[in-house]
Order: structure tokens, then C-alpha cells, then sequence
């Protein structure tokens, strides 16, 4: 199996650009999205989209892969979902394409996309992630609780997988999180926890402020 590096996916993407005839936009999710947009250097072994590619486009896949010698795969997931209103959010990557827009998920819904998935990897991908741009426990919090009703997944794999991503990330605060989730009618201890936490987070903000 091929794996590909970010600097390959970027030059794959710019020989589409160049061989598309007319503007097509593309969502790209999982390891593409983590390297294209978040700077993630772990390999990926294809390119996969949200949206399905129309013919203008898969002409020009075809013409990528002969310019660039890379047959990278390129295709519409099959089995991707996430937050409900992600696509309201949607970032843009390499933005300089001339035909080619190239959207991502922002990295709370597609740490979300992955939970739903729950492989191994994937935690790795975004705790590399993390480590760059730290998530914000509250906001993937509510998207869970508030926009993932509707994925096609047994809810106690779901909650399993998203109590492993918080695990992965968050380990001092897997256990408050797990009982809130299990008690809704008590989650007082989670809301002082998160409350603490931004606090702390307006704290570092006005010190980062203060000395420049």
C-alpha cells in the first residue's frame, strides 16, 4: 500500500488545478484534511472527499496522475458523517488554486467525523493535531451532544468512541465527562470543570497580551 507525504498531496492538487477545465470545489476529509490544513505530516494512503466528484473533475484527476506520476487514490468516502451543521463551518485550504477550491472540515467536526469511525490512528492524527492548535473541550462537547444525533451508529459506540478521543486529549477530564454523560441531571461537576478551564484559558490570553 502507497502512502503519500503532504508535499505529494499538495503537487497532486495543483496538477487538478491546472488540468481542470472548469471550477469545481472538493471537501476533503480524514488524513488529507489533517495534513492540507493543519499541517500534519503523518502519511495518508488517499485522498478522501464528503462530496461526490462530478466528470469535469475526475478527467482531471486522471490528467493529475499522469502529470504528476502519483496514483493517488481520489474519491468520495463511503462511509463519512459528522456534526450536522459542519458544512456551515468549512475551511478553505491552498488557497492560491485558481479552479480548484479545496474546503476542510474545521478540527472540531472533524475530530468529530473521526470519533465516529474510532480508529487508533486517527486519535493519533488529531492529538498531533492538538498539539499544534489545542482543542476546545466545551466545543466538541456541545457538537457531540448537539449535532451528532443523527449519525448511523449504535449511540454507545458513538459515546464510547467520543470518551476515547476525550481520553486521548483531555485525560485529566475523561472522568467528569464520562459521568456527565452517563447522569445529564448531574453535571455540575463538568460545568465547574469547564468553567475552571476557560478561565485559565482567559488567564494565558491576557499574560501572552501583557508581554508583548
Amino acid at each position: 500500500m502507497r502512502y503519500y507525504v503532504r508535499a505529494e498531496i499538495e503537487r497532486f492538487l495543483r496538477a487538478v488545478d491546472l488540468a481542470l477545465k472548469r471550477r469545481a470545489t472538493v471537501i476533503v476529509i480524514g488524513g488529507g484534511a489533517a495534513a492540507l490544513k493543519y499541517r500534519i505530516d503523518d502519511p495518508t494512503t488517499d485522498i478522501d472527499t464528503f462530496n461526490p466528484l462530478g466528470a469535469n473533475l475526475k478527467r482531471a484527476i486522471r490528467a493529475a496522475r499522469e502529470a504528476t506520476g502519483l496514483a493517488m487514490p481520489f474519491e468520495q468516502s463511503g462511509v463519512a458523517d459528522g456534526p450536522y451543521d459542519f458544512e456551515d463551518r468549512l475551511l478553505r485550504a491552498m488557497p492560491r488554486l485558481v479552479r480548484l477550491t479545496v474546503l476542510v472540515p474545521e478540527r472540531h467536526d472533524l475530530a468529530l467525523m473521526k470519533t465516529v469511525r474510532g480508529d487508533q490512528a486517527d486519535l493519533a492524527k488529531l492529538q498531533a493535531i492538538h498539539d499544534r492548535m489545542p482543542f476546545d473541550l466545551s466545543v466538541l462537547l456541545r457538537r457531540y451532544e448537539e449535532e451528532m444525533g443523527h449519525v448511523v451508529i449504535d449511540p454507545r459506540r458513538l459515546r464510547g468512541n467520543f470518551l476515547a478521543l476525550v481520553e486521548s486529549l483531555f485525560p485529566e477530564a475523561a472522568p467528569v465527562v464520562e459521568k456527565a454523560l452517563e447522569r445529564p441531571d448531574q453535571r455540575s461537576q463538568l460545568d465547574a470543570f469547564l468553567a475552571s478551564q476557560a478561565s485559565l484559558k482567559k488567564r494565558r490570553r491576557s499574560r501572552r497580551r501583557a508581554s508583548r
